[in-house]
């Protein structure tokens, strides 16, 4: 479990500290996920990828407080009611709208769709 949540944290700093170091990134582009989530087969597979996300922003703004970063601000602040299709449809409404970004990485076409989706009041939760 504990590999699991760094995992996911280290996979939001990669997203949030752009081209600062080198990381891994998902091949998979917008594009791609878009179709993955428009497929009443394969909904799971999205579902799972977002949820995964929202986690890990979460879990990171948690981390940066807990490390004593006072400034920190979260990148998007999902309501806890929000549910997975909600967020899912979100998601792929925002893909639609940003043909733009449909050759960038999944994950942060996903971390950007999310922020513009559930913005938090006074411009971050803290």
């Amino acid at each position: 479990m504990r590999k699991t949540i760094a995992g996911l944290l280290l996979s939001t700093v990669a997203l949030s500290a752009g081209s600062a170091f080198a990381q891994r990134l998902s091949p998979m582009t917008a594009e791609q996920f878009g179709r993955i989530c428009t497929s009443q087969t394969r909904l799971e597979v999205c579902d799972a990828y977002i949820s995964g996300v929202a986690d890990a922003g979460a879990l990171a703004h948690l981390n940066d407080k807990a490390g004593g970063d006072s400034a920190s601000v979260a990148g998007f602040c999902v309501p806890a009611g929000a549910t997975t299709p909600s967020m899912r449809g979100h998601v792929v409404s925002w893909l639609r709208a940003h043909r733009d970004v449909w050759k960038k990485p999944v994950g942060e076409s996903v971390f950007a769709a999310l922020h513009d989706s559930y913005p938090c009041a006074s411009g971050g939760a803290k």
